[in-house]
């Protein structure tokens, strides 16, 4: 039953007690969760996920209840719900998404708004504070007005690119209505696309490295730093790409055949994924397009602005909420991106088409307040010495494992015997990170527990 619970929720902690006198440690996830998707608090169960119950479940509720009213300031809405699982009782804090963020914990003298982080409660950097501002005042950072007049600002390549993709003309009008322009002064999405744009977070840093790593410039083959309007950073960026990958070719009877390393459109989409919806607040990171032997990544400010968590494949429509909606109005008017949630499986399906193993080759996944965008080399040949003797490399190359499932197996592999606390004192990875991923691996088939519960027990590695 538990596991039913838990797949409902858009985020979920597990707490083994209610803590009054030191209440911080729950009440901060009722800050985060109320500032990003929502998600729920689980009383009674501990970090393994071991039901351990509440005595209490009336009087848990109400403290609770209690405690969130005084300290939660704007007040969230939440819901009490309380679960027998196995004749256990458990209690189940459901905090929704906030419209009126940020939403404070105030505690000590001091009034601290959080966020989640991965699958922790960290307090929200500057940047994010002023996101949830924004939205908590119905505003978005492209549609703030700025201070520069419109008449002082050039917009030559939009209109050119606009011109060549829909066959119309940008008129003055048309900068007003697409919220480009207020009152003669450009809004932030309109200095963003103007020719002078010089916002130094705006700018796209692309690098072609030899081999699989960032090791040193010297294995730098080929680098750009793109600034200006956004719309030409997109085709300065695709240029960077399409002179930095092959496109190699083989005779097929009378004809040819392309033996593609990337799909252009997905990469396209990527790209324009990246600029629509990076965090603009965040000031000394830009967008970075790099370029291995093996594969792209490419890196964009800002984290999920739902606040959900991103699977890491995404082949199917997802729910979207953009960040920068009037910037994403204009590029959807030039049919630069899709506005109904596609994206990121349009580039799953395009890039996996070009392999013929049924695995997924493209993966998502958010880092240190980054999205980041993994696409597969499709003619990249492993070199891996040894070959079939290094079975682990395989998984983890083929793209079977994630990156931290690959180190937990990894560490397993050298040292069986080790517990969660061990585990995430090893890899640096957060304990209950530690838990899901084992959890992962054990469901994958790739370790099993062995021996007896507790101390004496041991993981197997099964394949």
């Amino acid at each position: 039953m538990l596991k039913e619970l838990i797949a409902e929720c858009t985020d979920y902690e597990y707490k083994v007690s209610l803590e009054t006198r030191k209440p911080r440690s729950w009440l901060k996830t009722v800050s985060a969760f109320a500032n990003g998707a929502g998600g729920s608090l689980f009383f009674g169960i501990n970090d393994e996920g071991d039901i351990i119950g509440i005595d209490d479940i009336k009087e848990a509720s109400q403290k609770i209840t209690e405690l969130i009213r005084a300290r939660i300031d704007p007040k969230p809405i939440f819901l009490s719900v309380p679960h027998n699982v196995n004749g256990v009782n458990i209690l189940e804090i459901q905090v929704q998404p906030g419209t009126s963020t940020p939403y404070y914990y105030h505690f000590d003298g001091a009034t601290v708004a959080y966020i989640r982080s991965g699958d922790e409660s960290v307090e929200a950097p500057t940047y994010m504070l002023n996101e949830l501002i924004l939205k908590g005042t119905g505003q978005t950072y492209d549609g703030v007005v700025t201070g520069y007049s419109f008449s002082d600002y050039a917009f030559s390549f939009l209109k050119s690119k606009y011109l060549k993709r829909t066959q119309t003309k940008l008129n003055d009008s048309d900068f007003v209505s697409f919220g480009l322009v207020k009152n003669g002064y450009l809004t932030r999405a309109g200095l963003l696309l103007a020719d002078e744009n010089d916002l130094l977070q705006s700018r796209i840093f692309c690098t072609r490295w030899n081999g699989v790593n960032k090791i040193s410039e010297k294995e730098v083959a080929d680098d750009d730093e793109i600034s200006g309007s956004i719309v030409k950073q997109l085709d300065a960026a695709l240029d960077f790409f399409k002179r930095n990958t092959k496109k190699p070719w083989h005779k097929e009877g009378e004809g040819t055949v392309n033996e593609l390393e990337y799909d252009e459109n997905a990469i396209s989409e990527a790209l324009v994924n990246a600029i629509i919806h990076r965090d603009y607040n965040i000031v000394g990171a830009e967008v970075c397009l790099n370029i291995y032997d093996d594969r792209i990544e490419i890196t964009s400010p800002g984290m999920m602005f739902s606040g959900k968590k991103i699977p890491e494949k995404v082949d199917y429509q997802m729910e979207s909420t953009r960040r920068n909606p009037i910037i994403a109005d204009v590029f959807n008017r030039m049919n630069l991106m899709n506005r109904r949630g596609s994206g990121l499986s349009n580039i799953t399906n395009r890039t996996n088409s070009l392999f013929s193993d049924g695995r997924n080759h493209v993966t998502y996944k958010t880092d240190g307040g980054f999205f980041i965008v993994r696409i597969d080399n499709a003619q990249y040949k492993m070199k891996i010495e040894g070959g079939d003797n290094i079975p682990e490399a395989d998984i983890y190359l083929n793209n079977l494992l994630t990156s931290n499932e690959y180190i937990v197996y990894s560490t397993l592999k050298d040292n069986p015997r080790l517990s969660y606390d061990e585990l995430s004192k090893e890899t640096k990875i957060p304990r209950r990170t530690i838990a899901r991923i084992v959890a992962s691996l054990v469901e994958k088939g790739y370790i099993k527990r062995s021996g007896s519960v507790g101390r004496s027990g041991f993981w197997s590695i099964v394949k």
